[in-house]
Formats: structure tokens, sequence, C-alpha cells
């Protein structure tokens, strides 16, 4: 059954914040405050399926304890915001609705960090690209050049013509599965498994024909474009199901970054982390800022 997005993000008490964009969209931000008094807040960009929600025991409770605000984007189409569901319909869009997003937290903190979980690393980069006057620190989570070989499952036949269909007519229109074994958020209304042609497109820079063969390996989109001049932490679980740890480093060293820090979390897979499994970032937050 379709979602009822105003519905339940009208119903919503926790603390958020509402952007409204350029073409009278309403994208939601959640919000973690910090338990105490703090300068520095983490804006999250949350992985393909998914939406802010789930990043609250994952990692924004614990930073927030620690005494930095936390902010999580819903990207269009996801979550509590609005937009078709798992489809983006333009990068000028995507481009905006970061810029719009940016400009709201900022309002309401002072420094900023945004960090970005697997899909949610590209616009993490976007914003650092476009915006490195307003983007003090960079945090990416599970994002290499190159999956693990055997992390999805070859697409069906059907799954193919699915994906040419949505290439080749209805580019807007949700056709292409995205699954995978250990998959979490099935019982979960607010994740999306279905995404459009257009999708992969704006945010990863290669047609889903091509992603669907490759999962996204290799996306032009995953650079900074030159130099990156504010510290970078970089993150990957040890279990993590996509992408290897040496992967991970691997695209890790070649970011153009005089200060940047690796590391490899105990215990953690791709979307599923012990509790506490961020105590390296925040270590390194209170380091840095």
């Amino acid at each position: 059954m379709p979602v009822d997005v105003a519905r339940l993000r009208a119903e919503y008490k926790g603390p958020h914040e509402l952007v409204s964009t350029f073409d009278h969209r309403t994208l939601f931000v959640r919000r973690w405050n910090a338990k105490s008094e703090g300068k520095v807040s983490v804006l999250i960009f949350h992985g393909i399926t998914g939406y802010s929600g789930p990043y609250g025991p994952m990692v924004a409770e614990q930073l927030a304890g620690a005494g930095y605000d936390v902010f999580g984007l819903d990207l269009r189409g996801h979550g509590l915001s609005d937009g078709r569901r798992g489809d983006y319909p333009s990068e000028e869009a995507l481009r905006k609705d970061i810029d719009e997003t940016l400009a709201l937290v900022k309002s309401k903190s002072g420094r900023l960090v945004v960090m970005g979980h697997s899909l949610g690393v590209l616009p993490a980069i976007i914003a650092a690209k476009y915006h490195p006057e307003e983007v003090s620190g960079v945090i990416l989570v599970s994002a290499a050049r190159r999956v693990r070989t055997g992390a999805y499952a070859k697409p069906t036949m059907g799954a193919m013509l699915r994906t040419l269909i949505g290439v080749a007519i209805l580019r807007g229109t949700p056709l292409v599965d995205y699954r995978r074994e250990g998959q979490v958020g099935a019982d979960d209304p607010l994740f999306n498994f279905k995404y459009s042609a257009r999708f992969f497109t704006v945010l990863y820079g290669v047609g889903a024909f091509r992603f669907t063969r490759t999962r996204g390996s290799d996306t032009p989109n995953l650079s900074f474009g030159g130099k990156l001049k504010v510290p970078l932490f970089v993150a990957v679980g040890e279990h993590d199901e996509l992408f290897s740890a040496e992967g991970v480093r691997e695209f890790c060293d070649g970011i153009d970054c005089d200060d940047k820090e690796f590391h490899v979390i105990p215990g953690a897979r791709h979307a599923v982390w012990p509790k506490d499994a961020f105590t390296p970032l925040v270590d390194w937050l209170a380091g840095k800022f």
C-alpha cells in the first residue's frame, strides 16, 4: 500500500525541521539534540532504501550524548520527505535540496560536519564539493570503488527486462528492484526497495542498466573533484557485506586530503552497528573541533 507521507509527517512529534524546496516540496530533517550545549553539528545523509530514523540508535544518539546536535535528512522520495518513492527528478533537484538543507541546518547551528553512509556518501561529497565555506569536516562510512564479489545475487532476466523498460520508456517509474542478502528494513513501510532508472543516473552518475550489472562500482560521483581542505574521517564495519576494509581503505587513500583518518569498526556490518560503535568518531570530532 502507498505510504501516506504527509499524514505520518504531520503526526511525528519528535524534534525535527522542515525544508521547503524550490519546487514546493517538503523535505523532512530529523533532529537529535545535544545533551549539553555544543558548537558543532553533524548532518547525516542516509543509505539507499533507508531514511534518517534508523540512524538514531546506530550513531546519532551517541553523538548527541557526546554534545553534538545531529540532523538527519530524508532524501526526496524517502522516509517522511515528499517526492515519488524511489525517484529523483534531476541533478538540479538533488543539488538544490542539499543547498536548502545546508542553509537550514547552518541557520540553527555553528560549525557543520557532513556524514554520509553508503549511498549517503554521494550527497555528502556534493555538499562538501560545492559548499566548502559551509562544511567544516566530512565523515564517509561504508563506501568504496568496488563491491565485494558475490555481495549481490546475479540479476534475473525479469529484473533486467524491467530495468531496460525503465531506461528506455519509464525513466521516472520505480521499476528497478534493489535487493541483497542481509538487507534491513523489510518490515518498515518507510524503506524503499524499488527505484527508477533516473534515480541511479542522478545519484550515481551511471545508467540503471550498468548499475544493475555493477551495483554502482566506481561511480564517477564518488569524487571531490580536487583537494579536500577539511578533516576527513572514513570508516567501514569489520563485517560489512558490501565493501571490504581493504576496498574502503583504498578509496580513502585515493582522496586528496592532508588531514584524514581511517577506521575499521569491530563487529559492525553494513547497516548494523554495535552499541557505541562510533566511539572512534566521537574521539575524532573532539580532537578536530
